[in-house]
């Protein structure tokens, strides 16, 4: 009977040290995970300490969440690309400039408009701007139902991503829902012509 017990003590002890081994790892996982998110809305938003989130109502899908500082907000989006969706968070300062953006997930394509992860000249161009962004194209592409322009005539033309066009266009509708959010601009959604 002891050679039994023993054993199956032993399993237990180290089962309940491993159980509580993994819930102290799980809340300092956790704590590490929310600062890491702070610093990043701190990153986007710079000046603002702590953030607020506040719930979204309104009627753009782009929209997902938004995070309140102190002089703006930071927008998280989510709009389609040419493979999926792009989700992002967006910086936007009280007076309706971005101030600060970055891609957090996508599924582009390799090479092309995944591109859009690491290509920082290609994001600086949205900062400063003012939302009403559309990328420069030289003339009607094949995706010509991709718009990037918040309805009508766009204030600011950047230059896309080379063979990524329709990557390109869905980070500015991004750009547009959350300088529109902050402003109140009244925008369309810009969907892609296959249901993005």
């Amino acid at each position: 009977m002891k050679k039994i017990l023993f054993p199956l003590l032993s399993v237990l002890l180290i089962a309940v040290v491993l159980f509580g081994a993994s819930w102290a790892l799980r809340s300092v996982a956790q704590a590490n995970a929310q600062k890491e998110h702070l610093r990043l809305l701190q990153t986007l938003l710079p000046g603002s300490e702590s953030f607020t989130l506040e719930s979204y109502t309104g009627d753009d899908a782009n929209i997902r969440s938004v995070h309140k500082g102190e002089n703006g907000f930071v927008i998280e989006t989510c709009t389609y690309g040419y493979a999926g969706e792009i989700t992002m968070l967006i910086g936007v300062s009280n007076e309706g400039k971005v101030v600060g953006l970055r891609v957090l997930d996508m599924s582009e394509t390799l090479g092309l408009g995944a591109n859009a992860l690491t290509d920082y000249e290609f994001l600086a161009q949205f900062l400063n701007t003012e939302g009403d962004v559309a990328i420069q194209t030289g003339g009607e592409d094949a995706f010509s139902g991709a718009t990037g322009t918040a309805g009508g005539d766009a204030q600011t033309y950047v230059d896309g991503i080379t063979g990524a066009t329709v990557t390109s266009k869905a980070i500015a509708r991004s750009v547009n829902s959350a300088v529109a959010y902050v402003t109140g601009a009244d925008i369309d959604s810009g969907a892609t012509s296959w249901g993005g």
